[in-house]
């Protein structure tokens, strides 16, 4: 669609005065970036969605961003991005304000994706609005956000397939997750543990003070959720599911708090669950009868 025409031009706007939701392919963005729309041509876009960006040397077009300001949702796939945030902008604080409005982030089949961004002091509080997180089948992706990154009005978290990751957040991101209700880790094949600590001798409480749902799942590399000492309350988690992962031998090191979790679930279907006493106890037994399972295969 040529949209650089004054007809077209028209024409477009007759038909879609009140455009929402714009999907666009490589060939699209560029020819978007050389036109000449009026600033408030993309007035209520509020989903942006970028696709088939299939170029060996593909970058994020991220100075397509300032034409929508009233973007809320943000979805990127099938494409050969590295990352999301080049390392390098010319004015950060002004693409800082332009991420600032997303609310719901979507990476999915980015083959290539190294990380969202690399750890810098602006671009680390860009995204601190996101509400929803979405990564899914992005083999190289080698960490999630840098450790200091914040997210403090992230809601969910889910993260799928992602087989090079390691260890989801640090301790300081792990932190921000005040708002946090809901985080689901499915098929990541080396992630060792969800929080990680990021420096020698600091073992501070991390509180999850709205996490009502945490589900584990296919994590065979996964022996806990986090191995260092620090004390971990969780005042609002009722939900917890952990299937397929055969390495987990226990919860946490230092204290747990977990006042209204009476079950972990086996399945989602699981309507009975499996408890002993506390969650550290419960991942123990766990752990001890699938090895006990898994020997009995072995001798069978």
């Amino acid at each position: 669609m040529d949209i650089e025409g004054q007809q077209p031009l028209l024409s477009f706007r007759k038909i879609f005065p009140n455009l929402e939701d714009l999907y666009l392919e490589s060939k699209d963005a560029s020819a978007l970036l050389r036109s000449l729309c009026p600033q408030d041509f993309y007035d209520k876009l509020k989903v942006l969605n970028l696709f088939c960006f299939h170029d060996a040397h593909a970058t994020f077009p991220i100075d397509l961003l300032p034409r929508f300001p009233k973007l809320e949702k943000l979805i990127a796939g099938c494409s050969e991005f590295k990352e999301l945030l080049p390392s390098r902008l010319d004015c950060m604080e002004k693409h800082a304000r332009v991420l600032s409005p997303i609310r719901h982030l979507e990476l999915k089949t980015l083959p290539c994706l190294e990380h969202l961004w690399k750890s810098n002091s602006q671009l680390d509080q860009a995204l601190q609005t996101l509400e929803t997180l979405v990564v899914q089948n992005c083999g190289s992706l080698i960490y999630l956000a840098p450790s200091r990154a914040s997210f403090q009005n992230l809601t969910n978290l889910d993260v799928w397939n992602c087989k090079r990751l390691v260890k989801l957040v640090t301790s300081t991101t792990a932190k921000s997750l005040a708002q946090l209700t809901r985080m689901k880790v499915v098929g990541c094949s080396m992630v060792t543990e969800i929080v990680a600590n990021e420096e020698e001798g600091i073992k501070d409480e991390i509180v999850f003070s709205k996490l009502e749902i945490l589900e584990l799942h296919r994590l065979p590399s996964l022996t806990s959720f986090c191995s260092e000492k620090h004390s971990f309350d969780f005042p609002s988690l009722v939900e917890v599911t952990v299937r397929q992962c055969p390495g987990m031998k226990f919860f946490s090191n230092g204290a747990l708090s977990t006042p209204k979790l009476r079950r972990v679930k086996l399945t989602e279907e699981d309507k009975k669950g499996f408890w002993v006493g506390n969650l550290n106890t419960t991942i123990q037994q766990l752990s001890t009868q699938t090895k006990a399972q898994t020997g009995e295969s072995s001798s069978s």
